[in-house]
């Protein structure tokens, strides 16, 4: 039996490249990607070095502007444009940082006091010009400096929230018979934090629990929230004896009784022994208004086939606690493979939902038949839908039956 599951929490935010999607990578929680660890703080810093080219420029511009005028004359000094090198600084203050705002802020003042000069200026009206230059250049400092304090801030509590989301993911259990491998991909971009996760308890009766879940929102209080529910159906799964549309019940009576205001989209599947030929499983699951999981088995030619587990939709967790929850059985052969993923795996802005779902069954049923392992599969389904852009977090976890006769 193999399982594939997250680092530590400690090993999650690694300096280096966040792993890609090609096999043998992305085990378990993907490390933050640099845009994801550094962004605002220090990639955006980098970049802003595009900002002082720009005050610097528009400095240089202002001075060829000035100087063509020639000769100190009445119309030199009416034309003088010392006032206008306060534009510097305000353009390098749009991404720049307090230094490189201080940078061209100082250039753009000693040039306009020395153009003031140059061009006779009275005393009195090129000191005020320089003020202004100068005070410009101040205000345009402290907003870039509250700026980056803020962002700051932004992505303290960003790496918090993925810290606590990556140490609720934990390790899957060895089960006989039974292959579980988990991914987990944060958005490649942006300031969310999902609230998704995956699961998987094995019950005082013997059963397999699997548990694949999204709660609302892209905050820490999401993550937070996502480790509430999480606690309430691994306590009640490890239990037994529950099917898994009673675990959902569960979980909302305690929602509701907690006073805790969570909306939350799950799929649980309970695996146990099945009565027919050796190794196979038999599947009770039910679902809280989650993407359908994927079952991949073979056919009588031997090609792999994929059944969608979609019944009647129910509400999401949290909605409403008295909700009747329905169990729904299928079988899952030797070999076969259960797919559940989030909906960061099937939807996106270009694409809804519903033709997401088509697609993933269309390429599991390719990849199915192309690749020998289910993390090779689980790499390359990852690699074909998300790719290496997405805006919302992607959690999956497959489940293959290894085919052995003590199964």
């Amino acid at each position: 039996m193999a399982t594939s599951g997250p680092p530590a929490a400690e090993d999650v935010l690694p300096d280096g490249p966040r792993a890609g999607v090609g096999p043998g990578m992305m085990r378990g929680v993907a490390p933050l990607s640099p845009h994801e660890r550094d962004v605002p703080v220090h990639a955006g810093v980098r970049r802003s070095r595009r900002w002082v080219w720009l005050g610097l420029l528009t400095s240089l511009l202002l001075t060829v502007l000035d100087v063509g005028g020639g000769a100190a004359t009445e119309a030199t000094v009416a034309a003088n444009l010392s006032g206008a090198f306060a534009l510097a600084p305000a353009l390098t203050g749009i991404g720049g940082s307090p230094r490189q705002v201080a940078f061209v802020g100082a250039v753009a003042t000693l040039l306009a006091l020395g153009l003031g000069l140059a061009d006779g200026l009275p005393t009195g009206s090129w000191l005020v010009q320089t003020a202004v230059v100068a005070v410009g250049a101040g205000v345009a400092g402290t907003v870039a400096a509250a700026r980056t304090r803020q962002l700051a801030q932004l992505q303290d509590r960003r790496q918090a929230a993925r810290t606590l989301q990556a140490a609720l993911l934990t390790h899957l259990p060895a089960t006989e018979g039974l292959e579980l491998v988990s991914r987990y991909l944060p958005a490649s971009a942006g300031d969310q934090v999902g609230g998704d996760w995956y699961d998987a308890v094995v019950a005082a009766d013997g059963a397999t629990v699997l548990v694949l879940g999204d709660v609302v929102g892209h905050d820490v209080r999401a993550a937070a929230d996502m480790g509430q529910v999480r606690g309430l159906l691994r306590a009640y799964a490890v239990e037994g004896g529950q099917g898994p549309a009673r675990l959902l019940a569960r979980v909302d009576e305690s929602l509701a009784g907690l006073g805790l205001d969570v909306l939350a989209t799950v799929v649980v599947v309970r695996v146990e022994r099945g009565a027919g030929p050796a190794g196979e499983r038999s599947l009770v699951w039910s679902s809280a208004g989650h993407p359908p999981p994927m079952l991949v088995r073979t056919d009588a030619a031997g090609a792999p086939a994929v059944e969608r587990l979609q019944a009647k939709g129910e509400l999401l967790l949290g909605v409403f606690p008295e909700t009747r929850r329905s169990d729904h059985t299928t079988v899952l052969p030797a070999g076969g493979t259960l797919l559940m993923s989030s909906d960061g795996l099937t939807e996106r802005r270009d694409r809804p939902l519903a033709e997401g779902l088509d697609l993933l069954a269309r390429t599991l049923g390719e990849v199915a038949a192309a690749v020998p392992t289910t993390d090779a599969l689980v790499d390359e389904v990852l690699a074909r839908m998300v790719g290496d852009e997405h805006t919302d977090d992607v959690a999956v976890l497959a489940a293959r039956v290894t085919a052995s006769p003590a199964a």
